[in-house]
This record gives structure tokens, C-alpha cells and sequence, in this order.
């Protein structure tokens, strides 16, 4: 089946990033504007969900509907609550500032893990803040009612780009490697425990020296990984994959434009993929005959 692709908003200045399905319509990023907005398949209209939030990419909706945000350009993980609020969590890692988030995922225990590689455009401000010597997966968890504590959980990565549970969170998978700073770019999966640590890791995905690795991921109905990768470069160019959930490559559809960048299901019964994409679009594919993962 060939996925047809239309533009249903856009072009924004710059790319547009994070994905994110709130019931009704469908919350993306558009990073460089520094806001994120929320389309409506039903008035086929994008209005601004929230300005002024700084160069923030990966969205991810909590259980009570508030809206996690990956901020590259302040550091940091935002919280925006429903009242039109914004809560802090926590950007200090054993006292210390960590890199430039790209992607976040909420678990069923309000746990937010986040992919926090470095990042080519530097931060706000004046250097003041070193950044790490590792580029890792991290956790926020609450710290009492009002605060959170944050977690250093890979120590074997080179730098995530993206981070997602599978459908029973017994599995975390993690697209890691940037290509432009010289790694190998990977599709990791680590077993996770029941306090929350995770196990060795397996190595899913190897791609090619110089291909674009995964930027996004989602699951599918059937727990498959359905990945946003590549670009015009080099390599396969820029692609969406199906994947299973031991490594398999199960389809390889093109991308509806190059350097995409997330990916998810939404419209009624999650029966639609929406893709971002470097050139600031936001894309819709109606009939892909896979559905979204229902939580």
C-alpha cells in the first residue's frame, strides 16, 4: 500500500517538530517560532495551542492533559498545565545542567523519560553552563507532591534522539547517534524493570555510516515501531519505517518531505499518521492500514 501524504499546515519558519494527540486534534511543534500548535481535522485549521515556549520540540500528553515539552533551546523539560500555566519540573542532574532535550514520553506512573543528546544550535543565554560529558536518556520523577527529582538512566548511549515505551513499558526503545557528529546511528531496545532501572541493552537497528537515523518514533496497534528517518544526503533518503518489535524491518514507505522528523497516529480511531519534516510542514496520511496504539 503506498501512503499518500498531504500538507494540512505550514510551512512555519524553520522545521516543525513534536507530535502529540490530545483526543480531538493534533498538537505539534513549531520549533523555531518557539510555539506549539494544535490542528483540527475537523475544521482542517491549526491555531496556536501555546506561544512563548522557547524552542521547544518533543510533546508528550499526561494523564490529566497537561503537556510535557522537550525545551532545546532553555535546557530544561516544561510542563504546561491546563490553565494556561506553565509548571517547573526539575533541569539540574546531580546539581548540574544537562543537554538540549529533544524528545519526551509520559508512562502510566506519570513518569516523564526524556532524550537529552546534544543538540547543533546552542542554548538561550551566554555559555555559562558547561554541558555533560555524556548525552543520555534521563527520567523526571515525582519528588513529593510538588517537585521532581531528575534521573540519569542510559549510560551507553552517544546521543538519543528519541525515546519510547513499548504498549506493556517493559521495553524502552531509544533512536540513537547523530550522524552529523560522526556516530552510527542505532535503534536500541532496553528491558525495563519493575523499580524503573533497565537491563542491557539489545541492539535493534544498525543503519549505514552515513545514514540519518531515526529522529521520531510511534507504536502502532500492534506494537510495531513506526520510525520518521533518513534524508536527500545520502543513504535511503528520507523514509518511514515499519518496524517490529524484535528488529524487524517490516515496510519502508518515502516520507513526504526530506529530514522528517516525528511521527503519530491520530483522527478518529487513531486511523492517521501525521509526520513533521524539516521544511516546516505538517503532514497527514489518511490510509495507511495501520492504526494507533490506543493507551
Amino acid at each position: 500500500m503506498i501512503w499518500e501524504f498531504e500538507k494540512v499546515a505550514g510551512p512555519y519558519k524553520g522545521r516543525t517538530g513534536g507530535l502529540a494527540w490530545d483526543g480531538s486534534a493534533m498538537l505539534f511543534s513549531a520549533v523555531q517560532e518557539e510555539r506549539a500548535l494544535r490542528f483540527d481535522p475537523g475544521t482542517g485549521k491549526a491555531d496556536v495551542f501555546r506561544n512563548y515556549i522557547g524552542r521547544t520540540n518533543g510533546l508528550a500528553i499526561a494523564a490529566d492533559g497537561s503537556v510535557f515539552g522537550a525545551q532545546e533551546g532553555g535546557r530544561r523539560v516544561i510542563h504546561l498545565l491546563k490553565d494556561g500555566s506553565t509548571a517547573p519540573t526539575n533541569d539540574l542532574l546531580d546539581g548540574k545542567h544537562h543537554n538540549q532535550p529533544t524528545d519526551v514520553i509520559v508512562d502510566s506512573a506519570g513518569r516523564v523519560w526524556i532524550a537529552d543528546p546534544y543538540n547543533g544550535t546552542p542554548p538561550y543565554g551566554s555559555p555559562v553552563y558547561p554541558f555533560p560529558n555524556h548525552a543520555s536518556v534521563l527520567r523526571l520523577e515525582r519528588d513529593g507532591p510538588r517537585a521532581w527529582k531528575l534521573k540519569r538512566i542510559t549510560y551507553d548511549t552517544k546521543g538519543p534522539r528519541s525515546v519510547l515505551l513499548s504498549a506493556d513499558e517493559k521495553t524502552l526503545y531509544v533512536a540513537d547517534g547523530d550522524v552529523e557528529r560522526g556516530d552510527t546511528c542505532q535503534l536500541l531496545a532496553y528491558p525495563v524493570k519493575p523499580d524503573g532501572d533497565i537491563e542491557p541493552v539489545k541492539v535493534l537497528v544498525t543503519f549505514m555510516a552515513t545514514e540519518r537515523g531515526i529522529e521520531g518514533m510511534c507504536l502502532d496497534s500492534e506494537g510495531n515501531i513506526v520510525a520518521c528517518a533518513g534524508w536527500k544526503k545520502s543513504g535511503a533518503g528520507p523514509v518511514i519505517y515499519v518496524i517490529s518489535a524484535s528488529g524487524t524491518l517490516l515496510e519502508t514507505h518515502p516520507a513526504p518531505a526530506d529530514m522528517p522528523m516525528r511521527c503519530a497516529f491520530g483522527d478518529a480511531g487513531l486511523a492517521s499518521l501525521y509526520v513533521t519534516a524539516g521544511d516546516g510542514g505538517l503532514y497527514r496520511a489518511v490510509a495507511t492500514g495501520r492504526k494507533g496504539l490506543q493507551r
